[in-house]
């Protein structure tokens, strides 16, 4: 793909502002359900309605899976380290660690997306995306550390901590090893293959938590939540992520993730009526200017014919 094209703001990037605000919104829907129903619960019900309405959509396009038969073994272990691993490490760490905590570890991504992209030679970096990596960290920083009453590392809190540095290096890993996929098939076909590969192993451990609701004890607010968190969170989130990943890459896709926690401070302040500080705001502007310099910040000293 052509670099210059590449450095344009086009539809990809539309499309992972809107969502990266979905995202936001879902932090607030999984608080909400969360108040009547249980993580393990809660989550096992989403991971297997998403899992059925990617197969829904699927045959609604008319196309079939699409894969290769030398694919499937390939594609069966990142479903399941990516969709089942990565949900019993994060839920984990939701029990055991503070919320602050979780987004700042979790916002790592596309630190490890980059340099995992290096290591496996999937894409090269230009030094400015570090910059601009480097830039959004700082402003989440601030960002995060004015949220539920900053950072707290502690022995107690060191499991889900390590819990959630572990879903953020298999996020990574998914998000990397899914390029060449995307090269072959579409983001729904590979969204569908490798969700219902997830979903064949994580609903079953939920399969308890799931039979413990009280059905018809919770309140329509709650399973409106739950099915918006599926639709918006994980199914139209994972087709945008993966049309992006397909058009500008790994980095420049991951970067956006680290404007998830504004926009969860926003629609935190809006419907839980959470004070926003002047510290974050700042932060907020910091994390725009970072994502701008990965997602484009090159072409300001790229000459041209030289490496990357």
């Amino acid at each position: 793909m052509n670099r210059e094209s590449n450095a344009r703001f086009g539809l990809s990037d539309t499309l992972m502002l809107a969502a990266v605000v979905m995202w936001g919104i879902n932090f607030i829907l999984v608080k909400i359900a969360l108040r009547e129903l249980s993580p393990a619960g809660f989550n096992g019900l989403r991971i297997l309605l998403t899992a059925a309405l990617f197969l829904l959509l699927l045959a609604v396009s008319g196309r079939g899976f699409g894969i290769q038969k030398g694919d499937i073994g390939k594609l069966f272990v990142i479903g399941v380290v990516g969709n089942a691993v990565y949900q019993v490490l994060f839920i984990r760490a939701m029990s055991l660690t503070t919320a602050s905590n979780t987004s700042l570890i979790l916002s790592l991504s596309p630190v490890f997306v980059v340099l995992l992209g290096v290591l496996l030679r999937v894409e090269r970096i230009h030094w400015a995306a570090w910059a601009g990596i480097a830039i959004s960290l700082g402003g989440l920083y601030l960002v995060i550390t004015r949220q539920n009453g900053g950072l707290h590392f502690s022995a107690a809190s060191f499991k889900g901590d390590l819990a959630i540095f572990g879903g953020t290096m298999i996020w990574a890993a998914y998000t990397v090893m899914s390029k060449p996929f995307l090269e072959r098939i579409s983001p729904l076909q590979f969204s569908t293959i490798t969700m219902g590969f997830g979903a064949l192993f994580y609903v079953p451990l939920t399969a308890k938590d799931i039979g413990r609701i009280p059905w018809k004890a919770v309140s329509p607010q709650a399973w409106t939540a739950l099915i918006l968190s599926a639709f918006f969170g994980l199914i139209l989130g994972y087709l945008i992520w993966y049309y992006s990943v397909k058009k500008v890459g790994n980095a420049k896709t991951a970067i956006y993730s680290t404007l998830t926690p504004v926009f969860t401070v926003v629609f935190a302040s809006i419907f839980l009526r959470e004070k926003i500080h002047g510290f974050q705001i700042a932060g907020a502007l910091i994390i725009f200017a970072g994502v701008y310099m990965t997602r484009a910040g090159y072409k300001f000293f790229h000459k041209a014919g030289s490496d990357p």
